[in-house]
């Protein structure tokens, strides 16, 4: 009894530790993005010894000796797959783009490595802003690149307005970037729902279309799986802004306030692709289900979640730290550890039923952290109406 109630007492220390080191992260982290944009600027200038700041997202290059402008620096920004990315353009007064530059990405590294490794962005230089620009979207980063493209061209555009008094970017909404995917996800979790209350005989059956419909749809054709990545989305607040698909952020939301209220999580048994992946490798090769009740197996995928998202928080980019082998499995897209993990999980999974599930995925953390305080909510309650009573 008093080692279960010591127990009890750590997890609530280390729930609220981990709430308040997440706070302190987002708040250092804004200190540290505004200076870094503004040093980013500061690189763009080519001719000028100074910026003075003329509109939002516009300034004005000056040299000492001269009265007139040397150059603008135009700011613009496009919506990713893991929020905005700003892009900034030095731009001549005759209206020509002389440099380019990324200040910053939410969007994961490798995909943004893709785009700028396809020379694409460079194609803008040269050409003048009172024309339209237009970047090509790169297969296997089209999201990313789109945001990029997006985004130089309303840097351009508020050059374009400020030289030549006319403007070619229509602005869209944050709502126009939900696609038929957000409502399909809607879908398959109110079935998810549906298939675990179910009592029917053809249950088990439910359940294995679910997850291989969800391993098609949310796996390769979309890979739009819940992740740590997503969870960073969710808790800084990008995703308020625009993102370039909301699938993930819609199954997420959807898994914790059904946890919430009912306690359960269907995403990790009738949603997740990457569950689904497992399960099949684990018929092909007739895997054995292995309990891992050592302490470690509970506590280091919590911390390495709880790492994964600090660092996103104060960074402004929770994509680029994320773990998972996702990419590489549905996408060919990642890191050489990443590759290694997906291979390493891979062959396990022929002779372990779901390793990375029973390991360090983080949807195990967060629903033990949802439920724990979900339950220590539910009893402070308890006590006071108890006591008003």
């Amino acid at each position: 009894m008093y080692s279960k109630r010591r127990a009890d007492w750590l997890k609530k220390i280390a729930s609220l530790i981990s709430i308040g080191l997440m706070l302190l992260a987002w708040v250092a982290g804004g200190v540290r993005i505004a200076d870094n944009q503004q040093e980013m600027v500061n690189q763009l200038l080519i001719e000028g010894d100074s910026l003075k700041e003329i509109n939002t997202g516009l300034f004005l290059g000056a040299a000492d000796d001269q009265v007139s402008p040397v150059e603008f620096i135009g700011l613009g920004s496009g919506v990713g797959y893991g929020g905005r990315a700003e892009v900034g353009l030095t731009v001549s007064p005759q209206g020509e783009i002389q440099r380019l530059a990324v200040i910053s990405s939410k969007d994961t590294s490798s995909y943004l490595d893709k785009v700028l490794q396809s020379g694409l962005m460079e194609s803008v230089l040269g050409k003048n802003v009172e024309e339209p620009l237009h970047i090509d979207a790169v297969s296997g980063a089209t999201v990313s690149s789109n945001a990029l493209s997006q985004a130089v061209e309303l840097a351009a555009d508020s050059v374009r307005i400020e030289l030549f008094g006319f403007s070619l970017v229509e602005d869209k909404p944050a709502m126009a970037h939900f696609r038929w995917l957000d409502g399909m996800a809607i879908v398959m979790f109110v079935m998810a729902v549906w298939v675990n209350k179910s009592r029917h005989r053809k249950k088990f059956m439910f359940n294995w279309v679910l997850l291989l419909t969800s391993m098609c749809i949310f796996g390769f054709f979309s890979s739009s799986l819940v992740s740590s990545s997503t969870m960073g989305i969710l808790i800084s607040g990008t995703w308020m802004t625009g993102l370039g698909s909301y699938t993930s952020l819609i199954l997420l939301s959807l898994v914790l306030l059904y946890i919430i209220v009912s306690n359960r999580n269907v995403y990790c048994s009738t949603l997740c692709p990457f569950g689904a992946t497992q399960e099949c490798l684990a018929k092909l090769g007739n895997a054995k289900t292995t309990s891992l009740n050592h302490p470690f197996f509970e506590w280091f995928p919590r911390m390495l979640l709880l790492t994964t998202l600090c660092l996103g928080l104060y960074f402004r980019n929770p994509a680029s730290f994320s773990y998972e082998p996702f990419g590489i499995m549905f996408g060919m897209i990642g890191s050489l550890y990443l590759f290694v993990l997906t291979a390493a999980t891979v062959i396990t999974s022929l002779v372990v039923k779901r390793p990375w599930c029973r390991t360090i995925c983080p949807m195990n953390p967060v629903t033990d952290f949802v439920r724990f305080n979900r339950q220590w909510i539910k009893s402070i309650l308890n006590r006071r109406r108890g006591k008003c009573n």
